[in-house]
């Protein structure tokens, strides 16, 4: 006989366990509250912000649809490229033998904790029209402002994370796969298209999809480079500062997020419901990966040393302007930058604050949602995971629009409203990492300490938590590093008694003030370091420093 319990499913029997655990209810009423007052009231607020004169006034301009065909065509072009150079890195650093792997991995992770404009204001230093390259070695007077410029500029700034996301794929396949393939008659070329390519696409189409959505939502760089190459976020912004047409600047937000939004759909309803097989298993003894040939490791090591070059130029050139009083005319060594910028700024402390009290907030929000949603059973808990994912499909100008529209009366200037805007920002962040760790929990321990007399809160605190050291760490890391480093997000948020670093450095440098806005960058950096090198030191193996 069959004595095997089944739980019983559905909307009523899902009720009748939440109204059984007032707990469970009443946190629930906090997340949900908090979920509709602060995304979805505010995604509300600006949709129904402009009229039909707005949207006709869109369609009718050739400025803005111009502006619509740069955003898509641009974000996809700098996406495809970023992901074709982080794959060829990516397979470089895992299966070649060519020297220098451990100095590109490094290289390579730098840029993460640069500000997100770095990479434009390098580029103006060094191939503007008087930059250190085209016009004083050189001496040549090109103009790389526009599509062209944009372009190099995203590519090269976001490539790093499709880096990330394919070398995790690939470290984790088995070489037995591609050696039994090389048995059967698959070598160079034929071996990667047929074997090792198909079981890295995972990895590739989650690199194309999250590097979409950062260049989508890209800000800085292309309200420095992008010259007469109009796109959406820039004109969004312009309309806010300069025409003070809020209607017409949530038009633009609106249709922004369009694209986004269809990216994010297409990853969590198409991608997470196909199956790709992979061999995740560490490699067998005595087995070693596949390398290519002679004449592809050296082109693969000339691509990672072109690129690690030109990170390494990046934040050189940076150094040089921050350190010099006039880099080009005057190179006095001075240290009045910094002085003035980093330790008299009150810009580089807002930053610093607002941005780990925002870390701890996601990360706490995040595990506790997280929680719920793999713990218990309720009505709509769908719902609650898909708008606890949703802004991760927002771009940061449509989230701070949509934060300003909905409490511009009560909460705007205020260091509140931009703690809330980067909260909600990384808040996907946070809540995948805690569930993905959830998954590898087992419930019965949870159970067993429900049966020795703990409540859920007390099992929560005290059993629950302990176990998420990696995806608290995680979060806490990666949102800090977000945080202090955006733009997009904070450029409708921030005041004159809360300015912003990230703000700051694209003021300095729209001004031509390039040593000012190089020591902030770096000022930026250095902060992030000295964070991460005091919180190791106090917590040591308590939190896991780069291990994203």
């Amino acid at each position: 006989m069959d004595a095997r319990i089944t739980e019983k499913k559905g909307f009523s029997s899902d009720l009748n366990r939440m109204l059984r655990e007032p707990s469970l209810v009443a946190s629930l009423a906090v997340v949900i509250v908090l979920f509709v007052l602060f995304i979805l009231y505010p995604l509300m607020k600006i949709c129904i912000e402009p009229g039909w004169a707005d949207w006709a006034e869109f369609f009718s301009d050739k400025q803005f649809i111009g502006a619509l065909y740069n955003t898509i065509l641009s974000s996809l072009l700098a996406t495809l490229t970023a992901v074709l150079l982080g794959l060829g890195y990516s397979y470089a650093v895992n299966y070649t033998e060519i020297p220098g792997k451990a100095f590109f991995r490094f290289v390579v992770l730098l840029p993460l904790m640069a500000p997100s404009v770095i990479s434009g204001l390098a580029f103006i230093m060094l191939f503007g029209r008087r930059g250190m390259i085209t016009y004083h070695l050189l001496g040549m007077r090109v103009d790389l402002y526009g599509w062209v410029g944009l372009w190099a500029v995203q590519t090269l700034a976001f490539f790093p994370l499709a880096y990330m996301t394919i070398s995790g794929v690939l470290r984790s396949i088995s070489p037995n796969v591609e050696l039994a393939a090389q048995n059967l008659g698959a070598h160079g070329w034929r071996l990667f298209r047929t074997v090792t390519f198909p079981l890295a696409l995972p990895g590739i189409l989650s690199a194309f999809l999250l590097v979409a959505i950062n260049a989508f939502a890209d800000f800085g760089n292309p309200i420095l480079i992008g010259g007469n190459h109009h796109m959406l976020a820039t004109e969004a912004y312009k309309q806010v500062t300069s025409a003070f047409n809020m209607p017409l600047a949530a038009v633009l937000s609106i249709v922004l997020l369009l694209p986004t939004l269809a990216v994010f759909l297409f990853q969590k309803y198409f991608l997470d419901r196909r199956s790709f097989v992979t061999i995740t298993g560490k490699p067998v003894a005595g087995l070693t990966r596949i390398t290519p040939g002679p004449l592809g490791s050296r082109l693969l090591f000339c691509l990672c040393a072109f690129v690690s070059g030109y990170i390494l130029l990046t934040f050189g050139i940076v150094v040089l302007f921050a350190l010099t009083v006039n880099f080009g005319f005057d190179y006095t060594f001075t240290i009045d930058n910094f002085t003035e910028v980093f330790f008299r700024s009150e810009a580089m402390r807002n930053s610093w604050v607002l941005s780990i009290i925002a870390a701890m907030i996601t990360t706490l929000l995040g595990i506790f949602t997280a929680f719920l949603v793999s713990r218990k059973s309720f009505p709509g808990r769908g719902m609650v995971d898909f708008v606890a994912l949703l802004p991760i499909a927002m771009p940061g100008t449509f989230m701070g629009l949509a934060l300003v529209l909905a409490f511009n009366t009560w909460l705007a200037g205020t260091a509140a409203i931009i703690v809330i805007g980067l909260t909600l920002r990384q808040l996907p962040v946070g809540y995948r990492n805690a569930i993905s760790a959830f998954k590898q929990i087992d419930k019965s321990i949870e159970e067993a300490s429900t049966n020795l007399g703990a409540n859920a809160p007390k099992t929560f605190r005290l059993v629950v938590l302990p176990m998420l050291k990696n995806a608290v760490s995680t979060s806490l890391v990666y949102s800090f590093l977000k945080n202090i480093n955006t733009l997009s997000t904070v450029i409708f948020l921030f005041s004159p008694q809360w300015l912003l670093a990230s703000y700051a450095i694209l003021s300095l440098a729209d001004h031509g003030y390039y040593g000012k806005a190089s020591a902030t960058a770096l000022g930026m950096m250095l902060s992030i370091i000295v964070t991460f090198g005091v919180a190791k030191f106090f917590l040591r193996d308590r939190i896991r420093i780069f291990d994203l």
